[in-house]
């Protein structure tokens, strides 16, 4: 045949396996690389062609007893044979190790078009997000492979895949401590319109999460306050996920192997959060050569390097990220200031089919400032405000495959975190804050069959915190005196020093009796830090019950603790004896899994808490005399509602969702009264949808409909002399709500649209993000005059375009 002529057919593969009647493994086999496939010089490929295929990935990733179960025609069973002998895959896991695994796969062919480019290799392999509800066993469930597309020359024919399912001896476990589960594969969520490719912010899109202002990187879950919810990072708790300004997350989007989101009732082996949970887990992009990506944008560019080593068995991964927002801002907002970078670098290793060791180092940098003008002519001057954080970790992890199915998992984390803050304003001293936080972590987790139908886990993990900090803020006035007015009040500068200090066990048992699933489980945190020395205890439960083939219904209730933060304990200023903060979870749900690819959710929760931190001028006694005390711990709240979710899974292209939160969540104050708390909405909608129209092309829209977070009413104003202004009066607070109002309704529209080609050997792909493309006018708060005399909305974001492109080398 002509070499000339010659077509190169590009295959997308992807593969379900079905439950196991002999034993489950942790991980299915994964695809790592697939070759070009060259077919005959025609145009005879009937519509909807493919061939399934059964072999066995052995526990060295290679693909081996290959078997044609349902074939096309000679010539085209044999290239498919041919490709399919030389693809790689990760390995099925089972307790840590290596295993060989026979399965079923379906390669679904489509007619080539001149000059159509494949996409990118990595696109649906890029992250998994495992959204989480509740706290239960693992049980098994088939699991979907994204699709992954092989290297390929011009030209090539447009790609498409769909999940095979069949009698695979493979099963995966969801993870333990999951009540409620549900995958997005890459494409899900590397497309989807308004997050600018980042996965992390998919979460924003899902069942009880609240919208927060200007698409902020911090997330209001099931009615708590945003600290209540934790980020991780391979297992350890890190300050932030994303960068300032409704930046990216801080880890490059291909080194994120699965996001896991608990909305409440988050596992044991997390713990240290009240709330819910956003955990991270890394991985680099598989590759078997090395592999070479850049993005640019109108906003950031990145760049990411994969070289593997010793035949594929180890890696090194590298990744940088740079915003040039510092010279696009100040032509859009005068004498504001912000950028931010990133790096990651990751080394990864299996010795053997048992033993495998990762080490990832990462850090960030973000500064935002402002400078405005204050006084009028000879006399103006500028008042500046800056405000700086980075920090830095290295995480080193080891996974070993103990005899019986037995996994044992060692992993440490050391880092520094530094920020700092500066507020200049002219006529009055400066005041700062300055803080360096020195951090180390352990954690060991094991996991043990201990009969043929209970699973044992156990775990410890500590984590130690040392604080030093800088601050110059304004003295508090005497206790007893009536303060005469001051306008330039006194600055005190002090280096209080604060050790954090947590060391918890846990275990978990899961008993699995035929359609019934149950866990129980028990963490203890010893806790020292300020002036509190105290031990905590968090029990948890679930139940889970299989109802028919596609209906499960699952119960989950627990306790939850989590630490006061840092700057909430610092003596002279705050609270140094906050005690740790608890809430009480529960939540009730139902899962369907429809015909046509189509999963629903429901679930009712409700959430109690309590020792919440709020304002107060009290006075309590000290061995030090008494003391005014800014915060205190005694304040309580609730939430509680209702989420669902409907979903098309990602198929023939397509994918959407539309997820919906009735809820309520409100704070108790003063004597009892019910009020609704600061960020609460009654109402929250998204929809999105995406399609695969080609090879070339992919479009698609987000909308978000979301009801207005309460404000206290302003009746008037009064000028106290103390502070030199004006102090809004509000009405009493009251149960039925009438002492306050709601900003407008918020309704925003994002589009994406993807163009994927090739410029030699760079495989290119080009975005257009549009975020809130009808320029909807939302408000995200009130302003009002010095004297409160008059009002105007504070804006959320206008339209916003992103016009971005990467390569893959």
């Amino acid at each position: 045949m002509d070499l000339t002529a010659r077509r190169a057919l590009l295959v997308a593969l992807s593969a379900v396996a079905a439950p196991s009647i002999a034993r489950a493994v942790d991980h299915a086999p994964r695809l790592v690389s697939a070759p070009e496939v060259s077919l005959p010089d025609d145009d005879s490929l009937p519509s909807g062609a493919s061939v399934r295929l059964e072999f066995t990935v052995s526990a060295e990733g290679r693909v081996q007893d290959v078997v044609v179960l349902e074939g096309l025609r000679p010539d085209l069973d044999a290239a498919v044979l041919e490709a399919a002998s030389r693809m790689v895959f990760e390995p099925a896991e089972q307790g840590g190790r290596a295993m060989p695994a026979r399965m079923r796969f379906r390669f679904r062919l489509r007619a080539p078009a001149r000059s159509v480019i494949p996409r990118n290799p990595y696109e649906g392999d890029t992250a998994d997000l495992v959204v989480t509800q509740g706290a239960a066993p693992p049980v098994t469930a088939p699991t979907t492979t994204a699709p992954v597309t092989a290297p390929v020359t011009a030209p090539v024919a447009a790609p498409s895949g769909e999940a095979e399912s069949g009698e695979a001896t493979i099963r995966t476990r969801r993870q333990s401590g999951a009540a409620t589960t549900f995958s997005l594969r890459g494409e899900e969520l590397t497309t989807v319109p308004g997050t600018l490719g980042e996965p992390t912010r998919v979460v924003a899109s899902m069942p009880g999460v609240a919208r927060t202002p200007f698409g902020l990187g911090f997330f209001v879950v099931r009615g708590a306050s945003f600290e209540n919810t934790g980020f991780f990072i391979d297992g350890f708790p890190v300050p932030l996920l994303y960068h300032f300004g409704a930046g990216p997350a801080v880890i490059s989007s291909r080194l994120v192997g699965q996001l896991d989101f608990f909305p409440g009732g988050y596992p044991l082996q997390y713990g240290r959060f009240s709330a819910g949970v956003i955990s991270l887990e890394t991985r680099p992009p598989p590759s078997t050569r090395p592999f070479l990506e850049f993005s640019v944008d109108v906003l950031r560019a990145s760049a990411l390097a994969v070289v593997p080593f010793d035949q594929g068995r180890g890696s090194i991964a590298f990744a940088v990220r740079r915003s040039y927002l510092e010279l696009i801002v100040p032509l859009i907002v005068d004498g504001v200031s912000l950028q931010y970078t990133d790096y990651q670098i990751r080394a990864d290793y299996r010795f053997n089919a048992r033993s495998k060791l990762s080490l990832f180092a990462f850090g960030s940098n973000d500064t935002f400032s402002r400078a405005a003008a204050a006084g009028v002519g000879q006399t103006a001057s500028e008042q500046q405000s800056e405000l700086a954080y980075t920090f830095h970790r290295l995480i080193g992890r080891w996974d070993y495959g103990l005899p019986g199915r037995a996994q044992l998992t060692l992993a440490g984390t050391v880092g520094v975190d530094d920020t700092a803050f500066t507020n200049q304003v002219p006529g009055q001293q400066d005041q700062s804050f300055a803080s360096t936080g020195f951090i180390l972590g352990e954690r060991a987790t094991l996991r043990v069959p201990t009969g043929q139908h209970l699973t044992t886990s156990v775990g410890f993990d500590a984590l130690t915190i040392l604080f030093n900090a800088d601050l110059q803020v304004p003295l508090f006035n005497n206790i007893g005196s009536v303060p005469p007015p001051a306008f330039d009040p006194v600055v005190l500068a002090f280096s209080p020093r604060i050790t954090q200090l947590s060391i918890a066990g846990w275990v978990e048992e899961v008993l699995r009796a035929g359609p019934v699933e149950f866990t129980a489980g028990l963490r203890i945190d010893r806790l020292k830090y300020a002036f509190v020395d105290t031990t905590v205890v968090d029990p948890r439960a679930v139940l889970r019950v299989r109802l028919h083939e596609r209906v499960v219904a699952n119960l989950a209730s627990g306790f939850f603790h989590q630490q006061p933060p840092f700057f909430n304990l610092v003596p002279g200023v705050q609270n140094p004896r906050l005690r740790p903060q608890r809430s009480w979870q529960t939540s009730a749900g139902v899962e369907l899994n429809l015909p046509g690819s189509i999963e629903t959710r429901f679930t009712g929760y409700f959430s109690r808490m309590y020792r919440l931190i709020r304002n107060s001028s009290d006075v309590i006694s000290t061995p030090d005399g008494p003391q005014r005390v800014p915060i205190v711990d005694d304040g309580e709240g609730r939430a509680y509602g209702l989420e669902v979710l409907v979903r098309r899974r990602l198929e023939r292209g397509v994918y959407g969702w539309v997820s919906y939160t009735l809820s309520r969540s409100e704070r108790y104050v003063g004597d009892g009264t019910v009020v609704p708390f600061n960020f609460d909405q009654t109402h929250v909608l998204n929809v999105a949808l995406s399609w695969d129209i080609n090879s070339r092309w992919r479009v698609g829209g987000r909308f978000q409909l979301a009801s207005g977070a309460p404000r206290r009413r302003v009746t008037g104003a009064f000028y106290d002399a103390d502070i030199d202004r004006h102090r809004a009066l509000n009405p009493p607070r009251v149960d039925d709500g009438s002492d306050t109002e709601r900003l407008p309704v918020y309704h925003q529209l994002d589009v994406r649209v993807d163009y994927r080609f090739r410029w030699g050997p760079w495989r290119m792909s080009a975005y257009l993000d549009v975020i809130n493309v009808y320029f909807a006018q939302n408000v995200e708060n009130w302003l009002y005059q010095y004297d409160y005399a008059a009002r105007t909305a504070f804006p959320g974001l206008p339209i916003l375009p992103a016009l971005g492109l990467t390569g893959e080398y």
